[in-house]
């Protein structure tokens, strides 16, 4: 519709335009016209009034015969040329090479006529007294025939009179025509300007709704629904305008809808908030509550084991305790993971960061799982390739590394059991390994690559997943939340870096993940 439209108003501000140039033109070709026919007419007045300098020169020429300064063929020349002048002037043509003539109107013949004629009665007198003497070789003195001179005088003032008139005439006509152009000219000027009016108010009258429409939409944006667009005609703006009203009235229906459904959710907002508060207060009572009763379980079965208090325990009795002991372990593990992954989702979990040691953080995570790698005889590669420190929270860090090995220990043979912490510098978040030659990195990539079944590519994109474990068998095999890599990449993004598996490594699993080696 909106292109439509579009076409609809260009066709008619073209046709409106078209009309504009079309006009100027033909004005144009007017005034160039008339102009055209003032320069052929001054061409004739000038040709005129050539006729009093070719009078003169025949007259000039004839008294220099009669006074023996030239000869008869001057003359004839003089009066040649008049009567070429004289000629051009009735018939028009070409003048010269740059000077054109048209045919003298046939209003100025009789004024013509009459300087043709009295240029023939003084050429026949200068042929009958002069030119025909001349030819038979008579001799007399010219100079003292005062007669002919008078004669010739008076008919040479005669012919340049009759000329004058002509000139005269064409002149005021002349005048008249220019006068004219003027007038024409500014008739011309006055419609012109009438028909740009006209033309500019038909353009306004086409754009206006598209004025009032824009004025509408501003109103709309500053967010004053309260507008409205009079719909004036039948065609496609008109219909746009009605289109504009129902979009407007639809939107301000809408806004009200919305605006009674976020009061809705702002007291469904505030019931969570209520809700979410007493959440955290239970989720904090709870773990409070289940880590309670475990520590004096836990002194308890430590006093139970030990040799000072003489207690003779025989070893199913030992056996028991240590079963005991074993399953408070997982039980205040399950407390911590869960309060861990709570405070991971609120974003409230508390790093208490220090420039920690890596080799001494990966010792201390070793150390309080040999037994279990001692006990399943597995072969642990330590491939460490940097040092120094990073700023980080030591406890978090090796709670990571504890987890992942642990998982490493659940997948691994049993007694075959292979698994390598490898520890190196990066450029980048990615795991861009640092060369030699490249400046000092900014972080440090931590792998844990293990000769388990390793993981499929459909089972990658649930890994890091809340209560995500890879089969039932395994959940009913090992036990767990599967809350364990949730909670180690929230920890490790907490930090500022990332955790990722390693879909390239093909010898079993492999675990990454990167720290920022400062603050």
């Amino acid at each position: 519709m909106l292109r439509r439209i579009s076409s609809r108003i260009s066709a008619k501000i073209g046709i409106l335009v078209g009309i504009q140039i079309a006009f100027v033109l033909s004005n144009i070709a007017i005034l160039a016209y008339f102009e055209s026919q003032g320069a052929l007419l001054g061409n004739s007045i000038n040709i005129a009034g050539k006729n009093r300098f070719l009078t003169y020169n025949v007259l000039v020429q004839t008294l220099n015969y009669l006074s023996g300064f030239s000869n008869v063929s001057a003359v004839n020349i003089a009066m040649s040329k008049f009567e070429s002048n004289l000629l051009v002037l009735r018939e028009g043509g070409n003048a010269s090479p740059t000077i054109e003539l048209k045919p003298l109107p046939t209003q100025y013949l009789d004024l013509w006529k009459a300087t043709d004629s009295n240029w023939q009665k003084y050429k026949k007198y200068i042929i009958d007294n002069i030119v025909k003497p001349s030819q038979v070789g008579a001799k007399q003195s010219h100079t003292s025939d005062l007669k002919l001179i008078t004669e010739l005088q008076s008919m040479a003032l005669s012919l340049i009179s009759s000329s004058d008139m002509l000139v005269t005439a064409l002149g005021n006509e002349g005048k008249m025509n220019s006068h004219n152009l003027t007038i024409l000219e500014i008739l011309l000027g006055i419609l012109n300007i009438a028909i740009l009016l006209s033309i500019l108010y038909f353009i306004i009258r086409i754009l206006r709704p598209i004025f009032s429409l824009t004025r509408a939409t501003a109103e709309v944006e500053k967010g004053n629904l309260n507008v409205s667009v009079n719909r004036k005609g039948n065609d496609e703006l008109a219909k746009l305008s009605e289109s504009f009203n129902s979009m407007v009235f639809s939107i301000k229906d809408h806004i009200e809808n919305q605006n009674i459904l976020t009061g809705k959710l702002e007291n469904a907002i505030e019931g969570l908030r209520v809700a979410d508060k007493a959440k955290d207060e239970f989720v904090s009572m709870i773990s409070h509550e289940l880590k309670t009763p475990l520590v004096p379980m836990k002194l308890y079965c430590q006093m139970f084991t030990k040799r000072s208090l003489g207690l003779n325990l025989n070893e199913k009795q030992k056996k028991a305790i240590q079963i005991i002991d074993r399953n408070l372990e997982k039980l205040e593990m399950l407390v911590t993971d869960i309060l861990d992954c709570y405070k991971l989702d609120i974003g409230k979990i508390t790093l208490f960061r220090e420039d920690a040691n890596i080799d001494t953080m990966i010792r201390n995570t070793i150390t309080d799982l040999k037994s279990i790698i001692e006990d399943q005889r597995i072969f642990l590669k330590l491939d460490v390739r940097t040092a120094g420190t990073i700023f980080c929270d030591p406890k978090r860090i090796e709670q990571v590394l504890s987890n992942l090995l642990k998982n490493s220990f659940d997948f691994v043979p049993k007694n075959n059991g292979k698994i390598t912490i490898r520890v190196e510098d990066c450029l980048d978040n990615e795991g861009k390994i640092t060369s030699q030659k490249e400046a000092s990195s900014r972080f440090v990539l931590f792998s844990v690559d293990d000769n388990g079944p390793g993981i499929t590519h459909s089972q990658i994109d649930n890994l890091f997943k809340k209560f995500y474990q890879l089969d039932t068998s395994f959940r009913r095999k090992h036990g767990g939340t599967g809350l364990g890599l949730s909670i180690c990449r929230g920890l490790v993004e907490a930090h500022g870096g990332k955790m990722w598996y390693d879909k390239n490594y093909n010898e079993g699993a492999s675990f990454k993940f990167t720290i920022p080696r400062y603050r």
